[in-house]
């Protein structure tokens, strides 16, 4: 084969990876999906590791490599060059394939069921890039309790970090190898640890003596957990609650339970609270939930509940998750579409992640609350009001227009241009109100250029 073809095709390689690179990243910011490589460090230390084995040479699949131990900075999600300096090592590797020269395989370290290169990391990205499915690899594994799969970013670890925390004090990965405990949301694992210290004290009321912890955790999984879960999954409830897992619809039945135990005088046991609950809170029966749930809610959405239309199940989902109405309690957090509640929640994960890397520390949700609520929020709501910009958009709310300001603010600083609160706002009104007649047909036009920049990106990373 041709030297000068080979050498040519190797510099066209290396640009198109880097091209692939920066448009992938681009993507991964607008659809909010983890664009880095995980650093095997960050994710041993958040786990606890029990053990580890030598597994010998295997073929791994490219994708399920998503990490690194030392190069995690060098190269994104899909393993393409993020730094020109790989640039000779990277070329080098792809000119010994078209050479057909042999390369060693690589080293892999695996936890869960993701990979992270320990020695190789030029060699997986020319081959993702030359569209290689598998390599070959030495592979030492991790043993944790824990499972991770491709799709598990370092804000997924902060969960990850509490299950584990909750299988150590627990042992339960040792008794019932079987159980998946998933949660989705923080906090819920300390939950779990109360349940398993209530069962353990009214065991021992009933035995007359103490129990160990060991049997408790066994005795309430056994008796308690799997009881409810066994009925969420024969009646299929899981399907009403979109986006949940079996253990967070635990969490909620049980205290359903307690609360129909309280009214009844009786324990209406498992299935009856399960379906009891599924009845009145499943997101197909959402106008039955709120019905249900607006006593227990009154207070937290006083000034939404006193209009006339009835607020959607998703607000009052978002109050409860968020504490928004304690921590900014003249908020209104009314959206025009239900489904963007989803949106400004992530918002608030977003910077509660990028909170936590400024800060080098753990931060809990109500303190990312907080710092999103007095340094995002209320100011460009604040300019919201003074610039009266909702008036120009007919149909929509104020935080509508904070979630359109706030991804506009983005975008332009990614072209390179960062935008005070006050001239985002008047850029945004100026570009998509209309002063010009045609309101709906200016705001449409920004969706579509959105959707046709997403398409575009999507098929340059596509390759």
């Amino acid at each position: 084969m041709n030297e000068h073809w080979m050498s040519q095709q190797v510099r066209e390689d290396w640009q198109k990876a880097r091209r692939r690179a920066f448009w992938g990243g681009l993507l991964d910011a607008i659809q909010r999906r983890p664009s880095e490589l995980l650093p095997l460090e960050a994710v041993k230390t958040r786990l606890n590791v029990r053990g580890s084995h030598y597994r010998g040479l295997q073929q791994v699949p490219l994708a399920q490599i998503i990490g690194s131990e030392g190069r995690y900075a060098d190269f994104d999600r899909r393993f393409l060059p993020r730094q020109d300096q790989t640039k000779g090592r990277w070329q080098s590797i792809d000119l010994a394939r078209y050479r057909d020269m042999p390369l060693p395989a690589v080293e892999l370290y695996k936890i869960g069921e993701v990979y992270f290169v320990k020695d190789g990391n030029h060699r997986v990205s020319v081959g993702r890039q030359l569209g290689q499915h598998d390599i070959d690899a030495f592979v030492t594994e991790y043993v944790v309790d824990v499972p991770l799969d491709p799709s598990v970013s370092m804000r997924d670890m902060l969960l990850k970090e509490e299950y584990s925390d909750f299988l150590e004090w627990t042992n339960l990965a040792q008794f019932r190898p079987q159980q998946r405990i998933e949660l989705s949301a923080l906090g819920g694992y300390l939950e779990l640890v109360q349940h398993i210290n209530t069962h353990r004290y009214y065991l021992a009321l009933e035995r007359g003596g103490e129990v160990a912890l060991d049997e408790a955790v066994q005795s309430w999984y056994d008796t308690v957990y799997m009881p409810v879960i066994e009925v969420i999954r024969t009646n299929k409830v899981l399907q009403f609650f979109p986006g949940r897992t079996d253990a967070d619809l635990y969490l909620w039945i049980m205290s359903h339970r307690n609360e129909l135990r309280e009214l009844s005088g009786e324990d209406p046991g498992a299935e009856a609270a399960t379906l009891d609950y599924a009845s009145q809170f499943g997101r197909r029966n959402w106008l039955e939930a709120v019905a249900s749930t607006l006593q227990t809610v009154r207070e937290a959405t006083k000034s939404v509940l006193e209009t006339s239309t009835p607020p959607a199940l998703e607000l009052l989902d978002f109050v409860a998750w968020s504490q928004i109405d304690h921590i900014c309690p003249n908020a209104d957090v009314r959206l025009s579409d239900a489904q963007d509640y989803d949106r400004l929640r992530q918002h608030i994960l977003d910077h509660q992640y990028y909170l936590g890397k400024e800060w080098q520390r753990d931060v809990g949700l109500h303190e990312a609350m907080t710092h999103w609520c007095e340094t995002l929020y209320t100011p460009i709501l604040h300019e919201i009001e003074r610039q009266r910009a909702v008036s120009a958009f007919p149909g929509h709310t104020n935080t509508d227009l904070f979630l359109w300001i706030t991804e506009h603010r983005y975008f332009r600083e990614r072209e390179g241009i960062k935008l005070t609160i006050p001239d985002a706002v008047r850029e945004f009104v100026t570009l998509y109100s209309a002063d010009h007649a045609d309101k709906k047909g200016s705001l449409a036009r920004l969706v579509e250029r959105a959707r046709r920049l997403v398409r575009a990106i999507e098929r340059v990373v596509e390759g």
